[in-house]
């Protein structure tokens, strides 16, 4: 292995890998040598995230996919076992939620498909990527919960925090069963970063913010996929059911 190369040869697939916290997942672990399948429903901004895994100097590809859709994920899984024949990693970041709304306004259609876009395209990641990683007997799983996720935090969505909190339960109950195949299980639960689509929520009270933050500011991108990629990494090869928080100290429990 070349020096900061970590994972050279590897095969990682990063769900949500068109923006945000996905995107910089895509250039780090191209960066360490992941070849990387880029899984996004909008074709433009996943195809433009497969050119930044090669510019970082591995090989990117783009598979369209609708995350919490059984068949369209199964449809990119295969192609990216098609195109590279093996599958180390798994990041599942596809996720977020448009609107806080209070619990009494919080509509059916809009709770179930925030908790199928953030929970259960989770599952069905999982669900395509582990059989694949048993027959190996290697493979790294970091999936995007939040602080949201780990605390009481108002100013979010009901139905996003729910579904958060349920990826924590969900990583330790995989990690338990796979560990002795040789998978590590684990999740990332970001604090605030300030993406365009999460500083335009938060438009009216940024200051406020930024002031319950020990640190003192929002997270980046980067910040966020720095800790996905030592999850992934040979470096965390013991470490399996844990939620890394990184959060500049919003939440230390």
């Amino acid at each position: 292995m070349s020096q900061g190369k970590s994972l050279e040869g590897q095969v990682a697939v990063v769900t949500g890998g068109g923006a945000g916290i996905g995107l910089a997942c895509v250039e780090r672990l191209a960066r360490e040598g992941a070849r990387v399948a880029v899984l996004d429903r909008d074709e433009v901004r996943g195809a433009a995230a497969a050119e930044k895994a090669a510019a970082a100097g591995s090989e990117g590809a783009f598979f369209r996919a609708e995350a919490a859709s059984a068949d369209e994920v199964h449809s990119a899984f295969g192609g990216a076992l098609g195109k590279w024949g093996r599958l180390d990693i798994l990041v599942n970041c596809a996720g977020g939620f448009l609107e806080i709304r209070d619990f009494e306004d919080l509509e059916e259609d809009v709770w179930d498909a925030s908790i199928a876009w953030n929970l259960k395209s989770v599952y069905l990641c999982c669900r395509e990527a582990v059989p694949v990683m048993k027959k190996a007997g290697y493979g790294r799983i970091v999936s995007i919960s939040s602080t949201a996720g780990r605390t009481g935090v108002r100013f979010t969505a009901v139905e996003y925090t729910t579904a958060k909190t349920a990826i924590v339960g969900f990583t330790r109950r995989l990690a338990v069963e796979f560990a002795p195949h040789g998978i590590t299980v684990n999740a990332v639960a970001p604090g605030v970063v300030l993406s365009p689509r999460v500083a335009e929520l938060h438009k009216n009270r940024i200051e406020d913010v930024k002031k319950g933050i020990p640190m003192g500011r929002p997270g980046t991108e980067h910040e966020i996929a720095d800790g996905v990629w030592y999850l992934a990494s040979p470096g965390a090869s013991y470490i399996t059911g844990v939620t890394l928080d990184i959060n500049g100290g919003l939440w230390t429990g």
